[in-house]
């Protein structure tokens, strides 16, 4: 199995990591992810609990901190395999002393500091700032006097530790989880998490907030969902919010729209057929504005009908064959 890291700076891809994984190493990293999103979702359901008491905001923390590691080295040994998080010893071992190791679950991985170090180096297998890095050594502190001591939580830490939750959940766990494949494959983090827990946290200003921020930076330019309404749809036509895609040709087609200039106006492709003026209305996901979109029967060319020129496509006249 082949796994592409896209590595990206805003909107530009700078370096890829291409590795070829062996049958373990890839049922490893699944295993680590499917535990990553098992700690997920019960780290949402504190959140969506309030952080009223102190028991939610601790369960919320624990969990987040674990889905963090978790989806960290599954990501790690996705893209760069398996030897990439062991001790020096076990790296050193054929795939087949590995492999042994890993079904008799005696594998010796590399401390969490140390992975996520490695992740800085030379490979820099994630678009993260010192900011990212920050709140992750934050959470890992968190957690780690939690579990082996205790952790005393300033007043401010408290006032503040919904949003950082919110902003660790969506700005670290948001790129670990999310898949960097196609549009027709990608999945958003959000989409691992249990539709109720979900649709409770989209009741959340915070996390509502701060989603629109990471898109935006990630992004650059979102438009309009025709779906759930909420600016959440990037250029490669799906939803972030309710991940609703709208790439298909076969359904959807977009034209220029008269106002704006943007190609975001759309329109009903798998109908627009089925009427004998062959036209129907369109929206445009940029600016809010609709018009008539209108189809070439006789070469299939859409045109906003608003933008008519003499040598486009029209009512009794085809631009290629008339």
């Amino acid at each position: 199995m082949r796994w592409i890291k896209i590595i990206r700076d805003k909107n530009n891809i700078i370096g890829r990591c291409i590795y070829d994984m062996m049958e373990y190493e890839n049922n490893f990293a699944k295993i680590l992810f499917r535990n990553a999103i098992m700690f997920l979702d019960a780290g949402v359901g504190f959140i969506n609990k309030g952080f009223t008491t102190y028991r939610n905001m601790v369960q919320a923390i624990v969990n987040l901190q674990m889905a963090m590691e978790l989806a960290l080295k599954s990501s790690v040994v996705s893209y760069c395999g398996i030897r990439t998080v062991l001790n020096n010893k076990q790296s050193e071992l054929s795939d087949l002393e590995i492999e042994e190791l890993f079904n008799k679950n005696l594998l010796k991985i590399r401390e969490y500091d140390d992975i996520k170090n490695y992740t800085k180096g030379k490979n820099h297998l994630y678009d993260f700032e010192r900011k990212q890095y920050n709140y992750m050594e934050k959470f890992q502190k968190y957690r780690n006097c939690i579990l082996h001591s205790s952790y005393i939580f300033t007043d401010e830490e408290t006032k503040q530790m919904e949003k950082d939750i919110i902003y660790t959940l969506i700005h670290i766990l948001g790129i670990l989880i999310s898949d960097e494949t196609l549009i027709e494959e990608r999945k958003y983090m959000q989409e691992y998490l249990n539709k109720h827990e979900y649709a409770l946290l989209l009741k959340n200003p915070v996390y509502n907030t701060e989603l629109n921020v990471f898109l935006n930076n990630e992004y650059g330019k979102l438009y309009m969902c025709p779906y759930c309404s909420t600016k959440t749809m990037t250029s490669d036509y799906k939803c972030a919010r309710c991940f609703s895609v709208f790439a298909d040709r076969h359904f959807f087609e977009y034209v220029r729209c008269g106002y704006c200039g943007e190609d975001m106006v759309i329109c009903d492709a798998a109908n627009i057929d089925n009427r004998d003026d062959h036209m129907v209305r369109g929206l445009c996901l940029n600016c809010k504005v609709d018009t008539i979109v209108y189809k070439c029967p006789k070469c299939g060319k859409f045109v906003n009908t608003e933008l008519f020129g003499e040598d486009d496509c029209h009512g009794g006249f085809c631009q290629l064959f008339d």
